[in-house]
């Protein structure tokens, strides 16, 4: 049977009425959510957590744990992560004699619709299904106003770079909801402190992917493109940030032409880096030479100019074209 997740995140009684659920789907963070609440509502169950691989290592895991009535306890909740279809010929003796007293929770990635395990258990009545697809800005917008419905203050700016500073993961944004909680203790917001702290992480998030575009680290560069949000307000502050680390790397180079060693160049530069940053640096400088570093001085005015003159909409998307670009001479041999 289907269960709607946002149902079951409303009213979590609904998972009374089956002893084996199964959620799946890419929504991380809503998943670990309901994990976490059921384990409290059935806080007074004896719990115990497995692995599909351990169930599969050992035929009778499983079933021991399910007929093994402890002396303290008559309930019992037992939790299954990483679920596949490996584990569906025992889920389907299991539906037709669960006992009452066990509750049999299952923790899946996304299934695709010809899964066995999936396909069973939308038609079979007794199991029931919750699929967990990923968030968008309404179900996100809602959540927020949920979280912090006890709190004077909040506004719909607030709630929209909230959003966005989490690029849409729920987990992302239950903890910056927590960061906020134990900022205003008296549950009255002040919208400018927020700002001031989320435009403050978002930028310490745009040097993680400035230092990787100028390490050249593809994997690193496509992670962070991908889950860090370029705030159009502070398009310019992002430019500079990136210029003068181009700066710094050639200022750099020209203090190794007199120290003839990286490590006391990095030391004798002024003005001087702070400490966290040298590693970093040191990484970055492996990849450039004085020439393409001109050439990149060169795109990043351009860039600039580009952003100035047209008053362009699609700024951050531009921003991030030019750090693919940078990336690519960073990793070019000329």
């Amino acid at each position: 049977m289907i269960i709607k997740s946002f149902l079951i995140e409303k009213d979590l009684s609904l998972a009374d009425n089956y002893n084996l659920l199964l959620f799946y789907g890419e929504n991380i963070g809503l998943k670990d959510e309901i994990k976490s609440k059921l384990k409290k509502k059935h806080s007074s169950f004896e719990q115990i957590t497995f692995v599909q691989d351990e169930i599969i290592k050992n035929e009778k895991l499983l079933y021991e744990q399910i007929n093994n009535v402890s002396m303290f306890n008559d309930s019992k909740l037992i939790i299954i992560n990483e679920v596949s279809d490996k584990l569906f010929p025992k889920i389907e003796v299991l539906l037709e004699k669960l006992p009452n007293h066990i509750l049999l929770i299952l923790f899946a990635q996304n299934l695709e619709k010809k899964s066995k395990i999936r396909s069973y258990l939308e038609k079979d009545k007794k199991g029931g299904i919750v699929p967990c697809y990923q968030d968008n800005q309404r179900t996100l917008s809602e959540y927020v106003r949920d979280k912090l419905k006890d709190y004077s203050g909040i506004s719909q700016n607030i709630i929209n770079l909230l959003i966005s500073n989490s690029g849409l993961d729920r987990k992302v944004l239950f903890s910056e909801i927590e960061k906020i909680k134990s900022l205003f203790q008296d549950k009255k917001i002040n919208e400018e402190k927020i700002l001031n702290l989320l435009n403050e992480e978002n930028n310490l998030n745009f040097e993680d992917l400035r230092d990787s575009c100028l390490e050249g680290n593809a994997e690193k560069l496509n992670k962070n493109l991908g889950s860090i949000s370029i705030n159009s307000e502070n398009i310019y502050l992002y430019l500079n940030s990136l210029n003068q680390r181009v700066q710094k790397l050639s200022m750099l180079i020209k203090q190794n032409e007199k120290d003839k060693n990286i490590a006391y160049a990095l030391d004798n530069l002024k003005p001087k880096v702070f400490w966290k940053d040298k590693p970093v640096m040191l990484r970055q400088i492996k990849r450039w030479d004085y020439l393409k570093l001109e050439k990149v001085k060169d795109i990043i005015l351009d860039t600039e100019i580009n952003m100035k003159t047209k008053m362009n909409t699609h700024n951050p998307i531009i921003l991030k074209n030019l750090l693919v670009r940078i990336f690519n001479i960073a990793n070019s041999t000329s």
